[in-house]
């Protein structure tokens, strides 16, 4: 990836100081091209989210399936395979004193030590025919989310700029895309708090409401420590209002995007 982003990089230099007006006018048909693809929200989310699948899809030959190498992995799939039988738990085996290993645990059941969140994500792959899929669901999904987090606190070009950042960065070949115990889920959560929490200030409505109920429940059920940090201040800031009169509610002025 490395080598690639050098390349690209060089080809980008060499343009621009051999061919400086093709080099202009091909950043000004990509700045164009973005800057109306942001303006349609839902597609520029289609667009990360679909992009995100094909271009690590397409990369399978150099890029194939990972295989799990950690206990961490194990554990993750082992909550999946268990969610994905319809089983919250499994029965201890009867020589459960041989598998004794720090991810899981062996009695009273047979269980994942993690939170359910990403085995959950595993649990839809696998019914889809691969634990793998609910990795590159997860890690699309969370591209999508972001753009859709940062649009409530930037211009929508940026916003698509960051969320393309981060597929860049996170959604072809770290090892969130793949392995089997990346952040992906946990990132989902993060950027609903964040997103939903910027337009509640905004103008509150009920769906934002829910956004926020929704990114909380993923955070405590994917990194419920971290998450509990990360929502406390804005627990902290609407909870400013709960001296307020009954039936009002109390935000701080929120001066909007530039």
């Amino acid at each position: 990836m490395l080598a690639a982003t050098i390349a690209i990089a060089v080809a980008f230099l060499l343009g621009a100081a051999f061919a400086p007006q093709a080099s202009d006018a091909a950043f000004s048909f990509i700045e164009t091209v973005f800057s109306k693809l942001s303006q349609r929200r839902a597609l520029a989310m289609a667009a990360l989210f679909i992009g995100v699948i094909a271009i690590r899809v397409s990369l399978l030959p150099v890029l194939p399936v990972p295989s799990p190498g950690i206990h961490d992995e194990f554990s993750y799939l082992l909550m999946a395979d268990t969610f994905a039988h319809g089983r919250l738990a499994n029965p201890t085996h009867p020589m459960w004193l041989s598998f004794e290993n720090v991810s899981r645990q062996l009695v009273p059941d047979l269980s994942s030590m993690y939170p359910p969140a990403q085995g959950a994500a595993l649990a839809l792959g696998q019914v889809l025919g691969s634990p793998w899929i609910g990795v590159l669901l997860s890690a699309a999904a969370m591209c999508a989310t972001v753009y859709w987090m940062l649009c409530a606190w930037m211009p929508a070009r940026w916003a698509l700029l960051g969320g393309a950042l981060v597929a860049l960065k996170l959604g072809f070949t770290s090892y969130w895309m793949n392995s089997y115990w990346g952040g992906a889920v946990a990132a989902i959560g993060g950027a609903l708090v964040l997103g939903a929490v910027a337009r509640i200030l905004e103008r509150p409505r009920w769906q934002d409401a829910v956004l926020l109920g929704s990114g909380i429940a993923i955070l405590a059920n994917s990194r419920p420590y971290e998450g509990g940090v990360f929502v406390s201040p804005p627990h902290f800031y609407f909870c400013d209002g709960c001296g307020a009169e009954p039936g009002t509610i109390q935000l701080a002025q929120f001066p909007g995007k530039a």
